[in-house]
């Protein structure tokens, strides 16, 4: 008999252990594009791109400038002010390439810096909605890695907890 109820308890305790498995899947991306402040984020960086767009078409204009007009007078200079002339073009240009690579780590960091609160702020949505509704997994179809579609779809949920 009591080796009866030691095998009651452990078969009890499997079966409550082995509770059905819930599993949900959310597209976090698109989320992520429909944020009323990833509107304002957008709208910061493409701001901040415009005014560096100004400043490299100046820079581009000297360049042309300074190319026309060593193409136009470097038959009549002498070989040392050619070779110096050709310097300070490559120079010129080789600083308009590294400016325009500088801004676009620049801009990078920027989009990095604007959408990480966002990120999170959905993260924490993701997870909230998980707990309250017993979810196992939560997978992002959006990273390309789910391999079995058939789980809830939770965006809905999650929106709701965003506020949108």
């Amino acid at each position: 008999m009591k080796h009866f109820l030691i095998l009651c308890g452990l078969i009890a305790g499997i079966s409550f252990g082995a509770e059905a498995q819930k599993f949900g899947h959310i597209d976090a991306q698109a989320l992520l594009l429909n944020l009323p402040e990833r509107t304002q984020a957008q709208a910061t960086i493409e701001a901040e791109a415009k005014g560096y767009e100004a400043e490299i078409i100046r820079l581009q204009d000297e360049l042309r400038t300074m190319y026309g007009e060593y193409q136009a007078k470097a038959n009549t200079w002498p070989d040392a002010i050619r070779a110096q002339k050709e310097t300070e073009i490559q120079q010129k240009d080789q600083g308009l390439q590294e400016f325009s690579q500088t801004i676009q780590l620049e801009l990078a960091r920027m989009e990095e810096s604007l959408l990480a609160p966002m990120i999170q702020r959905v993260s924490t949505a993701i997870e909230e909605v998980g707990k309250e509704h017993g979810f196992t997994y939560i997978f992002d179809s959006s990273m390309g890695a789910t391999l079995y579609n058939g789980g809830e779809d939770v965006t809905d949920l999650v929106k709701t907890k965003l506020g949108l």
